[in-house]
């Protein structure tokens, strides 16, 4: 008769335990170039961070102090204040981020792929020659279409897409962003709150057939890469943009 191995299953455990703590030191080092690169960045970092945790630690002393539990308010207090100052850090740490990608083709795109939530990114579906770029996106809203560069030069495009959405799935909801800092655009740090703020339509199988649907339209068959692209990139010759 065969034995039943009874090892298995804590060797998993101290398997696990051991990649846990296999990328604790990477994933410090991470946080520590992250700190590092966004304080040179942005100047007021520090500052910010050293006032969020002293306002939070004096708002738990201060509450220590009134109720008579000063040394347990301290405890909470240190803690509290040492992750009011880390989030401080992460937001911080978004914003230059974003500051240092706004206005480079894609990076919408960039934003969206990496967006919590079932949203089906097909970036770079159109673009003209000064790349401005329409990316097309399925979700529980329906359909939204995010433009990146010149209103004027996008709306051609837009509309085209559009056009083609309706043909293939018509009656979906289409939402058209345009990405940017002119009148009536989106600031690319609002784009994340734009999306996520848009009525939930529709549930998971329904997209799945959207999208579907969608691989009919197909997309901009040349190599633009995914992410944001340098300033200044142009389309290369021979290749004729979408009218």
């Amino acid at each position: 008769m065969a034995k039943t191995p009874v090892a298995a299953a804590p060797l998993k455990g101290r398997k696990a335990r051991k990649a846990a703590r296999a990328s604790q030191p990477k994933r410090s080092r991470q946080i520590r170039e992250a700190f590092t690169l966004t304080r040179r960045r942005d100047k007021r970092l520090v500052p910010y961070m050293a006032l969020a945790f002293v306002a939070t630690l004096a708002f738990f002393e201060l509450i220590g102090l009134l109720l008579g539990g000063w040394p347990l308010f301290t405890i909470f207090g240190v803690v509290s204040a040492a992750l009011v100052a880390f989030i401080v850090f992460g937001q911080r740490a978004q914003g230059s981020a974003l500051a240092e990608i706004e206005g480079e083709p894609g990076a919408a795109a960039a934003i969206i792929g990496s967006m919590r939530g079932d949203w089906r990114l097909a970036p770079n579906v159109a673009v003209t020659r000064s790349m401005d770029v329409v990316h097309r996106v399925v979700g529980k809203p329906g359909v939204v279409l995010i433009g990146e560069g010149s209103t004027e030069r996008l709306q051609p495009l837009l509309a085209d897409q559009r056009k083609r959405v309706q043909r293939v799935a018509s009656g979906t909801p289409i939402e058209v962003i345009i990405v940017g800092r002119d009148t009536g655009q989106v600031p690319l740090r609002k784009l994340q709150r734009k999306l996520n703020r848009l009525p939930r339509t529709f549930k998971g199988p329904t997209v799945d057939e959207i999208e579907g649907r969608m691989r009919a339209i197909g997309g901009l068959n040349i190599p633009i890469p995914k992410g944001p692209m340098p300033k200044g990139v142009r389309m290369p010759k021979g290749v004729k943009p979408p009218r």
